[in-house]
């Protein structure tokens, strides 16, 4: 039990001020404070309550702040504030959780990773569909298109040479389709490489 208390005590500061700023006590547990030292000038924090804490109204009302970033003289601390105010007094405590909220951003940290890593996955994913989509598209349109009609122009050919008897053609022929056959085999090759297993 008594283990408790000290862990406690040292995880919670005390500062007892006037609403000028002025202050009065500090128990010093997580910074140094003297009573040299004005509460609206340790950190803008504070600063930024001022008007706030000043003013000679809303006594008995407690105002809570989590997760503030303190660095008070040097010392750096995430805490939990809570100013009480009361007709010509203020008592501030001081919660520690440093440790607590690091805990906490490095859990929020990984998710994000997590997040983005599966963002990624799925992005990758739909980049291939797409992919073997439009490699789909263009082998299609190129068996409609060029392969087709290069049959029929092969088929062509052959006809004529068939029916040439004229050597002057027939060398004319030779060259279309030695000129044919080129292409064909071009056509052929962008065929084949436009027809991989995706999976």
């Amino acid at each position: 039990m008594s283990e408790q208390k000290t862990y406690f005590s040292s995880k919670i500061q005390e500062i007892q001020a006037t609403p000028n700023g002025g202050i009065v006590m500090s128990s010093d547990t997580i910074f140094k404070v003297t009573t040299k030292d004005n509460l609206y000038s340790l950190h803008p924090f504070f600063e930024s309550l001022k008007v706030e804490l000043e003013v000679e109204t809303n006594f008995d009302k407690s105002l809570a702040f989590p997760c503030v970033q303190l660095d008070i003289q040097g010392k750096e601390a995430i805490c939990d504030i809570t100013i009480k105010k009361e007709r010509g007094y203020l008592a501030v405590l001081l919660f520690d959780y440093t440790q607590h909220y690091a805990h906490l951003h490095e859990a929020a940290q990984e998710k994000k990773s997590a997040l983005l890593n599966e963002r990624e996955f799925q992005l990758k994913a739909e980049h291939e569909e797409e992919k073997k989509q439009y490699l789909t598209f263009m082998r299609k349109r190129i068996d409609e298109n060029i392969v087709s009609e290069l049959d029929q122009i092969a088929k062509n050919l052959e006809k004529l040479k068939n029916i040439t008897e004229n050597s002057e053609q027939l060398s004319i022929l030779g060259d279309i389709e030695s000129s044919f056959e080129n292409f064909q085999l071009k056509a052929n090759q962008i065929r084949e490489e436009l027809d991989f297993d995706f999976d």
